[in-house]
């Protein structure tokens, strides 16, 4: 079930074109259809608005599967209304070619590069970093979650700490983005770089000519690393290594030399034959909702998401399906609407998820994209509007089929998409705030 759902929600991206053509359309896609009635058949258009019987509730998020996400995420980070959260990652690397090293070769060092362009946090706390060579095989085509222990699939102990504070810079020099000094839009590439054990420099310089001839063989050799973010007490960041920069390697360099020839080196590269594995942990307990997460008996005015396996919400509706003793009306819209609270947090300094995905619920509990998402990205919504600070999702199509008892109303669940390989969270206004989940219907009374 996470598979197909982690799939559904990739339908996002591929509804972009989508966004294009009804951007420009002028009508209102409510209006279709009233054109065809017959005079007297249309009797009433109302709008009415239902908030007060609207639930809402914190949860734990489900496990996210962290394998091979289009992005790592690397580092704790201590956020002051979310809690403690701690990311790191496992990887293979590959060979690019038979590396050419002579029998007069000797190896200088060996770095490990990663880069990244994006921080979620501060950039003044030190980051500690521990390298372990993996003991134990990643496989590519293996599920992996986020509680996978990682630390156990390596070696005993870690063969380098790195200590690093996380840079955000943006470019004002570049004009590809139509960047300029005073209104900078493209972020500096930033690097860490890890000088690892010269010990593993010598043994991978030392394996066979066999070995070298095979990415199966060598991966035998050498299972690949895992990078630990330790704990921190305060602060912190998230930073997101990106391995889709074409110009920018992320992976390891041998820097050597043999008896004719100074400043040689050699790739092996982290790409998409490579697994990866994420791991991602959380601490609640210093929290101001830890009281009431996961419990369906008291409702908090705020609600909260977050990716990384974090936090979602559960919503229940109950009136969704009230009319059903009536088959004359038609559901022209359903528009629920979160309202952000940005007076908790600070949104130029923490962006919020770029997108939510709204989720229904069957009587097994299991989750089901609404038939709304059908029409098109731009009809079923959760996109962030930042003008009023509100997400909103049309679910006109799913009402109608709980009238018309097509499905049953179980509720939903609200998440952040892109879970595994992106970290943002944003707190909502709950169910029992002022402002209130609200959900604006739009209806026609047909004869």
């Amino acid at each position: 079930m996470k598979k197909e759902l982690a799939a559904k929600y990739k339908f996002i991206a591929g509804f972009a074109w989508v966004v294009i053509t009804f951007w420009g359309c002028t009508n209102d896609i409510n209006d279709l259809g009233k054109s065809l009635l017959l005079p007297g058949d249309l009797v009433h258009i109302g709008q009415v608005t239902e908030k007060a019987t609207i639930k809402a509730y914190t949860v734990t998020d489900e496990k996210q599967r962290t394998d091979e996400p289009a992005f790592n995420l690397l580092g704790t980070y201590n956020d002051s209304i979310f809690g403690k959260t701690t990311a790191d990652f496992a990887f293979q690397l590959r060979l690019n070619s038979y590396p050419d090293f002579s029998n007069s070769a000797q190896p200088d060092s060996l770095v490990l590069y990663l880069h990244y362009k994006e921080v979620y946090g501060d950039i003044v706390t030190a980051q500690r970093l521990k390298v372990y060579e993996l003991a134990s095989d990643l496989v590519l085509d293996n599920k992996y979650d986020q509680d996978v222990n990682l630390r156990g699939l390596s070696q005993s102990s870690a063969m380098v700490i790195k200590s690093f504070v996380p840079k955000f810079k943006l470019d004002s020099l570049s004009s590809k983005y139509g960047s300029t000094k005073a209104l900078p839009k493209d972020t500096v590439i930033q690097q860490i770089a890890i000088k690892l054990d010269p010990k593993l420099a010598k043994r991978l310089m030392a394996a066979d000519s066999l070995t070298m001839s095979d990415n199966d063989k060598f991966l035998q050799y050498f299972k690949g690393l895992y990078i630990q973010a330790e704990d921190l007490a305060l602060g912190g960041s998230i930073v997101k290594i990106d391995y889709s920069i074409p110009s920018v390697f992320s992976g390891l360099v041998m820097y050597y030399h043999n008896n004719s020839t100074d400043s040689l080196y050699y790739r092996y590269s982290i790409n998409i034959n490579s697994a990866r594995v994420g791991r991602f942990s959380h601490d609640y307990s210093t929290t101001t909702f830890a009281a009431n997460l996961d419990k369906q008996d008291v409702q908090d005015s705020l609600i909260y998401l977050q990716t990384t396996g974090g936090l979602r919400t559960k919503i229940l509706i109950p009136n969704l399906g009230n009319w059903s003793d009536s088959t004359n009306f038609a559901i022209n819209q359903a528009e629920l609407i979160f309202q952000v609270d940005s007076t908790v947090s600070d949104l130029t300094r923490f962006l919020p998820p770029n997108q939510l995905v709204l989720t229904a619920l069957d009587k097994d509990g299991k989750e089901y994209l609404p038939s709304d998402v059908a029409f098109s990205s731009v009809y079923y919504g959760g996109t962030y509007h930042s003008a009023d600070k509100t997400y909103r999702f049309n679910i006109a199509k799913h009402m109608q089929e709980v009238i018309e008892k097509k499905k049953e109303n179980y509720g939903f669940f609200l998440s952040s998409a892109f879970r595994s390989a992106i970290y943002r969270r944003v707190v909502l206004k709950g169910a029992t705030s002022k402002t209130g989940i609200r959900l604006n219907i739009t209806y026609s009374k047909i004869k």
